[in-house]
């Protein structure tokens, strides 16, 4: 992945384009540095204090040249800010666990720093090997207004800014990821020059210890630069003996050219210190065809590339601070797990509706199939019924000529009764009849039909009701009506 890292003050801006191996190592594929207009600053006699409202158009006015020059597309971009663009803070915490960092570490600023907002962004930097008991934390901050106004400033010209760091660490981070020799780990002092501006940092092992960061000022010989260097290192290795645990910080690292340190060199090994010089660019794990002049200007880019390689969580980036975890958001889960009943409720409810509208569909197909062989039914019933009461009578073996022949036989004559009408049928689940023989008529007397019942029963095949004539309204011979069921025995 490739990605734009620069770094700026009030006169110029250092940019280095590189990609990142996938083995491990940065690839170089340009390098260098774009003078900045300050004609406003000169203008304050105060160029040093450039207003930030100043230093962000003009900056973003180079860098877009740049990016045309260099024909450079829109690439993650990495920010290095020096020492005027953050406030530092050295605070030492109560016992704590490590997620109560951010918190104990918040309250501490807010009372401390003046001007500070808890919403401005807050990271820290664990100085040393400290225990939980005894903790010592290097806080850096910048106001919100001025990360928005970065962020926004860059997005303009297509480069969207993905970590904000520090100098003096993208510093030491160069060379604590790098395949340096270990002789680099153990106590030393970094010293990192950059026009005025110098950094100090002193570290054991691959832990940082402490930070400092000065101003030279304008307009000194260099022999004056070289004393005043030379002296603060000598400050400061000697205040850090007391961090250090052990042995006795020794070690010098310059980053530059060996020509140009020369003097400072042989000022310090007066000192009894030893001193190396390491050219950046020359690193193992730094792929590059060309080392550009005054190559220690690109060292914290470098760094900063090493950072994104190794994705070092013992850094400071003030784009993506470290937080305190948050509570746990169970309005959030219930929601989620609401939202998951109803999408599901609701894909119940379709589903359940399509299967019933499906059913409904089949039963009015059912109803119109039985509306149809309802239908069919009723057309063959006639029929059916007579071929059902033939089976009967072939089954009961019944013959009703006969059996209306002998009726005929024991039939009062037509001067006593008169027979209107005779219907026959067979009983198939009674055990004691096989058929049932029905007459209507009418009678000249009551007798008659009593008369005829017991002529039935004598006969032993039939069994008639006892009958109950009527009166016939229409009178006339034959004054009764009577209506009379005949069994027929099983044979």
């Amino acid at each position: 992945m490739r990605f734009l890292a620069i770094d700026w003050s009030n006169t110029e801006c250092r940019y280095l384009l590189a990609s990142l191996q996938r083995g491990g190592g940065v690839t170089v594929q340009k390098a260098g540095v774009a003078v900045i207009d300050d004609t406003s600053a000169k203008k304050d006699h105060h160029p040093e204090k450039l207003s930030k409202s100043n230093e962000l158009p003009n900056l973003i006015a180079v860098l877009r040249n740049i990016l045309k020059e260099e024909r450079i597309g829109s690439c993650p971009l990495l920010l290095c800010l020096d020492r005027s663009k953050v406030e530092l803070l050295y605070q030492t915490l109560p016992p704590c666990t490590e997620p109560e960092i951010p918190v104990l570490l918040k309250n501490q600023v807010l009372r401390e720093l003046s001007g500070f907002s808890e919403h401005d962004p807050l990271d820290y930097l664990v100085l040393g090997n400290a225990s939980e008991e005894n903790r010592k934390i290097l806080a850096a901050t910048i106001p919100l207004s001025y990360r928005q106004s970065l962020v926004r400033a860059f997005r303009s010209i297509g480069c969207s800014p993905h970590f904000i760091g520090l100098k003096s660490l993208a510093v030491a981070a160069l060379l604590f990821h790098s395949e340096t020799a270990p002789e680099h780990f153990e106590p030393c002092l970094i010293v990192h020059v950059v026009e005025n501006d110098v950094d100090l940092v002193l570290s054991e092992g691959k832990q940082i210890l402490s930070v400092r960061s000065f101003r030279l000022p304008d307009q000194l010989r260099f022999t004056e630069i070289v004393d005043r260097i030379a002296d603060e290192i000598g400050r400061t290795v000697m205040i850090g003996d007391e961090s250090v645990t052990g042995q006795t910080v020794k070690k010098i690292i310059l980053f530059g050219n060996e020509e140009d340190w020369k003097p400072l060199v042989q000022v310090l090994t007066e000192q009894a210190l030893e001193v190396s010089v390491i050219n950046p660019f020359q690193i193992s794990g730094v792929h590059t065809a060309i080392i550009p002049d005054q190559p220690e200007c690109f060292a914290p880019l470098l760094g900063l590339l090493w950072e994104q390689q190794t994705a070092a969580k013992n850094s400071v980036d003030l784009l993506h601070t470290k937080d305190a975890p948050r509570p746990p958001n169970y309005f959030r889960s219930i929601f989620l797990a609401a939202v998951f009943l109803g999408i599901c409720g609701l894909g119940l409810y379709y589903w359940n509706r399509e299967v019933v509208r499906g059913m409904e569909a089949e039963l009015v197909r059912v109803k119109e199939e039985h509306q149809k062989v309802f239908a069919q039914l009723q057309q063959i019933q006639p029929g059916f019924n007579v071929l059902r009461q033939a089976r009967n009578w072939e089954i009961q073996n019944v013959l009703w000529l006969d059996e209306l022949k002998e009726l005929l036989l024991v039939l009062p004559g037509d001067q006593d009764l008169v027979v209107t009408q005779m219907s026959f049928s067979t009983l198939e689940n009674n055990a004691r009849f096989s058929g049932l023989i029905q007459m209507n008529g009418m009678v000249r007397e009551p007798s008659v039909l009593l008369k005829l019942q017991t002529e039935l029963h004598r006969q032993g095949k039939y069994v008639m009701q006892f009958p109950a004539p009527s009166a016939n309204p229409a009178g006339g011979g034959y004054p009764w009506l009577f209506r009379v069921s005949i069994y027929r025995l099983r044979r």
